[in-house]
């Protein structure tokens, strides 16, 4: 078998630093801005597609060895199409030190549920970040795809290209009469298609008016979490916005109902900073002068302090106001985007949190500060 379609283990892996680079989601020319539509607000698109294997229990009714062997049809399949999906790098979960499980959950490369390890637990990994197969999570099969900005489309079409692939070669289970595709959770079943989208919503925060802002989009069938899922803490005004029905809607009908509400969230930010900017820069002001000096004194920051008082300082560029500062041209978004991704909070914020290690978790703690020091001081301090 090729190297590339082999399982990871700790001693002849590649580092998984390769596969922890700048997060795909963030253009690395921010000055094209088709590749990040509505960049300003959303950092990032996602679709996730469940599917199950017709011949074995779902993975939490499963023994070790129809993990084992489901896990190999999978992982048979995409090696078998050699177009793209055998250039998956195949990572076992279960051998990974604390750290690494970690780290690949910072990275938005799995989940928080997957990084739990167990027995035939698997990740295949693309090279630039996009694309991710979980293999024996909650489902035989999740499919996640990222895109940058509002780009739900993209996303989309990355995930369907990929289980088309895969279903070639492997037979999902699927009532065809009436449920559709079958999952572990009946949240689920239908399509098993779930788009989100990750906002950013300081304004809405500041001005106190986002919680009226999220109970509205409640209604509307969409749910709101941290930016890391079902099991992440909410932090740094970043909400992960996704349809909460996946039953009797075709994927077209749900991207009917997400990106409505995407676009909706995208004019209230920013209709929020403006109002911001025209009536209380004083005071946002104060707060960015506030959280910066935090930053500066701080010695080491939780993931949740250093994504608040992030999103403050965030606050304050994108009104275009200099705390300390003039002429020198604030930071962008895109700066904003990579130091989200770089902090390594995903681990930390999922509930319960991932265990990286102590000296691991101590390391990262000591890290953020001097990170966001670095990256903003020329404006900030």
């Amino acid at each position: 078998m090729p190297e590339s379609t082999k399982a990871a283990s700790p001693s002849s892996r590649r580092s998984l630093a390769g596969y922890l680079k700048t997060a795909s989601w963030v253009p690395q020319d921010s000055s094209i801005g088709e590749e990040w539509p509505d960049g300003d607000v959303v950092l990032s698109a996602r679709a996730r597609l469940a599917r199950n294997l017709e011949a074995y229990p779902f993975p939490n009714r499963a023994n070790e060895r129809d993990l084992r062997r489901a896990a190999q049809e999978v992982r048979q399949a995409a090696h078998a199409d050699s177009e793209r999906l055998a250039h998956l790098h195949v990572i076992a979960i279960s051998p990974l030190a604390a750290k690494d499980r970690a780290a690949l959950v910072d990275a938005r490369r799995i989940s928080p549920e997957l990084a739990d390890g167990g027995a035939e637990r698997y990740a295949l990994l693309d090279d630039p970040g996009a694309l991710t197969v979980f293999i024996n999570e909650e489902d035989h099969v999740r499919i996640q795809s990222l895109a940058s900005g509002s780009g739900l489309t993209a996303a989309l079409r990355l995930a369907e290209d990929t289980e088309q692939r895969l279903s070639r070669r492997l037979r999902w289970a699927r009532d065809e009469t009436f449920w559709g595709y079958q999952t572990a959770s009946l949240a689920n079943v239908g399509t098993g298609l779930r788009l989100s989208l990750l906002v950013h919503l300081p304004a809405l925060a500041f001005l106190g008016r986002l919680e009226e802002t999220l109970r509205v989009i409640h209604t509307l069938d969409i749910s709101v979490r941290g930016a890391h899922g079902e099991r992440s803490e909410a932090a740094g005004d970043l909400y992960q916005v996704s349809n909460a029905v996946t039953f009797g809607r075709s994927a077209g009908e749900i991207v009917g109902r997400v990106k409505p509400v995407g676009d909706h969230l995208v004019r209230a930010e920013r209709e929020a900073r403006q109002e911001i900017a025209s009536g209380q820069a004083d005071r946002l002001r104060d707060a960015a002068r506030a959280a910066w000096s935090r930053v500066e004194a701080a010695d080491r920051l939780t993931a949740k302090s250093a994504l608040d008082l992030l999103s403050a300082l965030r606050l304050a560029a994108a009104v275009g106001l200099a705390p300390s500062r003039t002429g020198v041209p604030a930071p962008d978004a895109r700066r904003f985007a990579s130091l989200i991704s770089e902090l390594r909070t995903g681990a930390g914020l999922a509930s319960p949190p991932v265990p990286s290690g102590a000296p691991s978790a101590v390391r990262d703690a000591i890290g953020r500060p001097a990170k966001i020091r670095l990256a903003l001081r020329a404006f900030y301090g």
